[in-house]
């Protein structure tokens, strides 16, 4: 069966998350929902203990919900189905193919045994999509690096000889690899200087060309730069969902506005384009 016209990749209703503490139970999710669709990119903003990180392990199914749902289109599947973290990673094979995640610090995340080359392999192997070592997942690997920018100079490097830069790169390509629906992408420009933030955006611009992105930050330019739509999360609640552009130059909860008033501006701005963000 096909889904309907303009059916969700990736479709959250209702999720509350909390959480015991020495003071008590606190919410950090509360009553959010969030579609994102075929082609989208969307931001997802908010200070630091806002909830979106929170918000970014429920949509991979790293945590499961207190109350709500979160739906996935599979890669090779048109219905929905409902997902809830499980104990064994076989249970959820077809979701993390269909969802995959870019985490913030990418360099800590490669195994510092494997080259970069066998980094981008190893999703792919994992999910049971190519054997280890064999020509379909060299090729499919490669041709992840390339398109990310990493030339085949660096495909036998491994993380310690790689910038930081390189190494996000690397994490970029390694999340493309299966095909995903969808890409998460958490913090993927924090901490890094300005010529490697450059690299990374770009690698990022590229992502959208092929899958849905979906970004969690706080930082407004990046978010300008490679978002068309902006979701704010403020105590853990969705605050605003609008056209990046919109969010941006007219921010309606006070919370958005602060940011955006917080960050020093060029000039002028293009016409018809978001504020230019130092």
């Amino acid at each position: 069966m096909s889904a309907p016209a303009g059916e969700p990749l990736l479709r959250a209703r209702g999720l509350v998350r909390r959480y015991r503490t020495p003071a008590g139970t606190r919410t950090v999710l509360d009553g959010v929902d969030l579609d994102v669709r075929e082609g989208e990119s969307v931001a997802l903003l908010g200070r630091s203990g806002a909830g979106k990180s929170t918000l970014l392990r429920v949509l991979l199914a790293l945590e499961a919900p207190d109350a709500g749902s979160v739906c996935a289109r599979g890669a090779d599947t048109a219905d929905l189905r409902g997902v809830r973290p499980r104990w064994r990673t076989g249970a959820l094979r077809w979701y993390r193919r269909a969802v995959q995640h870019v985490p913030q610090d990418s360099a800590a995340s490669l195994d510092p045994r494997l080259s970069a080359l066998q980094a981008v392999e190893q999703p792919l192997v994992r999910l049971g999509l190519h054997r280890a070592g064999s020509a379909a997942s060299r090729e499919r690997a490669a041709e992840c690096l390339e398109a990310v920018g990493v030339g085949t100079a660096l495909h036998g490097h491994r993380p310690r000889q790689l910038s930081g830069g390189q190494a996000q790169r690397v994490a970029i390509a390694r999340a493309l690899a299966p095909r995903p629906a969808l890409v998460l992408a958490d913090e993927p420009v924090s901490g890094l200087d300005a010529p490697l933030r450059e690299q990374v955006l770009d690698a990022l611009a590229r992502v959208r060309r092929t899958t849905a992105l979906v970004v969690v930050s706080h930082d407004l330019a990046a978010v300008a730069a490679l978002c068309e739509r902006t979701a704010v999360v403020h105590d853990g609640r969705l605050v605003e969902d609008r056209p990046t552009r919109d969010v941006l130059t007219d921010p309606r909860h006070e919370a958005v506005a602060e940011l955006v008033d917080a960050l020093p501006r060029l000039p002028a701005a293009p016409a018809g384009g978001p504020p230019l963000l130092v």
